[in-house]
């Protein structure tokens, strides 16, 4: 898929490209969305299928809800409010399975907390939260 058509279908804004990936501001459901292709360059996003981006566009909501199950079965001792989604992440190397979908948890001793939630190419959940502070 390219440039113009991923700004088109997630209504994005602020494309920006670094050695470490492209990134832009997408709408979704009437709120932003960092969009993160990490490690990607433009000439790698013509290999990402037009059917893969159009069904997460499509399909976000529900994901939404399944990670936040994930969120709420590994935390189920604490007090955790329904979290926003933050986060789109395609990352190259596969270290979040096909894609991740991210949250801020808020501030830790250690700094601000994000949860992902890593999803494979058939859009099933990983159980398993992956950590990151910042």
């Amino acid at each position: 898929m390219n440039k113009e058509d991923l700004l088109a279908l997630w209504k994005g804004i602020s494309w920006e490209k670094h050695d470490s990936g492209i990134y832009f501001l997408g709408r979704y459901l009437n709120k932003d969305i960092n969009i993160y292709f990490t490690g990607y360059c433009e000439q790698d996003l013509v290999l990402l299928s037009d059917d893969l981006m159009t069904s997460l566009y499509r399909n976000l909501e529900h994901l939404d809800k399944k990670a936040q199950k994930v969120i709420h079965d590994n935390w189920p001792d604490k007090a955790v409010t329904e979290l926003e989604l933050r986060e789109l992440i395609l990352d190259k190397s596969s270290s979040y399975g096909e894609f991740a979908l991210g949250y801020d948890a808020g501030v830790s001793p250690a700094g601000s907390l994000y949860l992902l939630v890593k999803f494979d190419k058939y859009f099933q959940v990983d159980r398993e939260l992956v950590y990151e502070i910042y």
